[in-house]
């Protein structure tokens, strides 16, 4: 059976990780991910904490740092210098992760647009990827692309393939994310497959594709708003993913990774985050999945 191993700091995206990380190990969970992009959950972007003091507080809280969700904003892939700036932001962070002993971290790279040079773009983030693999293979650092995504270029099974044949290194794997193919709907089983080994980690999340966005306001990172026609970041229970249908699927490839509950929610009191995130854990343990006995829900 599925088991749901770790929980995400993004469930505290509009608090800070001094906020997050008590709850987090009231929680129960001993493995956790931390989350921090450039525009929103700033948990670890730069000095707050910095990551020694990170390093003590997971240690006194006895939790293990399992990935780092990062992301300085993800660039254009058609954007003159693009590559570098984002190696550049990407290697000073994984510094950081290694410090605080956070083992894997995503890469993201190549924002979705409507150009007509989509397979050109593709080809710019491959040697994104390809780059920042090879450099991280250096430092003894595992990296994950969370694909098919819907705000990335390789928002298709098609292109993620294509993407993984041109980067092949040991040390890049994949991460699919319960929210997206919810949203996309491409064959998971067929996905499944496709992956075989290369499939690392797992990010549960309930979404809708077709919503009011009006009546989501709180589930929805400020930036997104009014611009999509689904909802990505829904307590499990909320939307349309068939999570027992994911255990199952994980179950017959046997998978056996770690899978981290990336509850999300914006402009929330932390009691309600705690009642939404009950509601989600026995939701996805109603479908099917394990839960760690350290766990509370």
């Amino acid at each position: 059976m599925a088991q749901a191993t770790a929980m995400s700091s993004i469930a505290y995206a509009h608090y800070s990780l001094y906020d997050a990380l008590p709850r987090m190990a009231k929680r129960g969970f001993k493995k956790i991910e931390i989350g921090s992009f450039g525009s929103y959950c700033c948990h670890f972007n730069s000095g707050s904490p910095r990551p020694a003091e990170l390093k003590k507080i997971l240690a006194d809280y006895d939790i293990k740092p399992i990935a780092l969700n990062w992301s300085n904003d993800t660039a254009n892939a058609y954007g003159q210098g693009a590559i570098q700036k984002s190696l550049d932001g990407y290697k000073h962070k994984i510094e950081d992760a290694l410090e605080v002993g956070i083992p894997m971290m995503t890469m993201h790279f190549g924002a979705i647009n409507d150009r007509e040079d989509q397979a050109k773009q593709r080809q710019t983030a491959a040697e994104f990827y390809c780059k920042l693999g090879e450099y991280a293979h250096t430092c003894n650092m595992k990296m994950i692309l969370e694909l098919p995504h819907l705000y990335l270029v390789h928002h298709t099974t098609e292109s993620v393939q294509e993407l993984l044949d041109l980067v092949d290194l040991p040390n890049v794997g994949v991460l699919l994310d319960s929210s997206h193919w919810g949203v996309i709907n491409y064959n998971l089983d067929a996905y499944l497959d496709m992956l075989g080994d290369r499939l690392w980690h797992i990010h549960l999340r309930d979404a809708n594709p077709q919503v009011d966005l009006a009546q989501h306001h709180q589930f929805i990172r400020p930036s997104m708003r009014g611009k999509k026609p689904y909802v990505l970041t829904l307590t499990p229970g909320s939307g349309t993913v068939d999570f027992a249908h994911l255990s199952k699927a994980l179950d017959r490839v046997d998978y056996q990774g770690d899978v981290t509950t990336e509850f999300e929610y914006f402009d929330m009191p932390l009691d309600e985050i705690e009642r939404q995130y009950d509601a989600g854990l026995a939701h996805i343990h109603n479908c099917g999945w394990q839960l760690p006995d350290t766990v509370s829900y």
